[in-house]
């Protein structure tokens, strides 16, 4: 099977019939509808952030969808890494944590922007209710993860305004197309990463409203890598 033939697999799963498609794909990307229809008919192929996109749109794993790799969508025996929202309360996150938990779950340090973008080494009395096996599938230490809430539409539909978002602080070194947060100018960003050369960065949105930047050395001298993000939760 094709990328396009997997393209129009998880477009009508989601109800999106062939005729239309290109506009709708490039209304959702922020490309052109020739581009689209283009992705479409298998004449070319979209970049790996506009994989994304999609599959988060239509709800398939993107190694699926730009590679055909593994199972379409997730199931139980192959666990997701954006559990519902429902497992992650905000009476979990709200205040420091006293109930006993089970072995199955694991308190994740909850930080405001501002406990993130003002210290090296952000620390928090508040707590979020994770669940262990995730972290153990993901490879990631405890000690090494710590969660907040995303502010902004800048990496919808990806990650919408509110989403909670976990970071494996250990890795930090960049993977091109990876998601990280960062702290760029006393500001806090979360934004898919790109290697460039002579130490530049291309910092990329999944919101096709906002433009690729490139950043160069000295400035990428002077951001700080929080870690790279591995989970998120959201209600849409």
């Amino acid at each position: 099977m094709s990328f396009s033939d997997r393209l129009a697999k998880a477009l009508h799963s989601i109800d999106i019939q062939r005729h239309g498609a290109g506009a709708w794909l490039a209304k959702k990307t922020g490309t052109t509808v020739k581009a689209a229809n283009k992705w479409l008919n298998g004449e070319s192929h979209p970049r790996r952030e506009k994989v994304e996109t999609i599959a988060a749109l239509t709800k398939v794993r993107t190694e699926w969808l730009e590679y055909g790799t593994g199972l379409m969508r997730e199931t139980k025996s192959h666990m997701q890494l954006n559990e519902p929202l429902a497992d992650y309360t905000v009476s979990s996150i709200a205040q420091p944590s006293r109930a006993h938990h089970s072995t199955q779950s694991i308190e994740l340090p909850y930080l405001k922007e501002s406990e993130l973008t003002t210290t090296q080494r952000p620390t928090s009395s508040e707590a979020m209710i994770f669940n262990a096996s995730l972290l153990e599938h993901a490879g990631i230490e405890p000690a090494n993860a710590l969660a907040f809430s995303l502010s902004g539409d800048s990496m919808a539909p990806v990650l919408p305004n509110n989403a909670l978002v976990a970071v494996d602080t250990e890795d930090t070194s960049i993977t091109d197309g990876k998601i990280y947060a960062f702290v760029h100018g006393e500001l806090l960003r979360v934004r898919y990463l790109y290697r460039l050369p002579y130490g530049a960065l291309s910092v990329r949105s999944s919101n096709p409203a906002i433009e690729d930047e490139a950043l160069t050395k000295d400035q990428v001298d002077n951001i700080r890598i929080i870690g790279r993000v591995f989970w998120y939760s959201a209600v849409i």
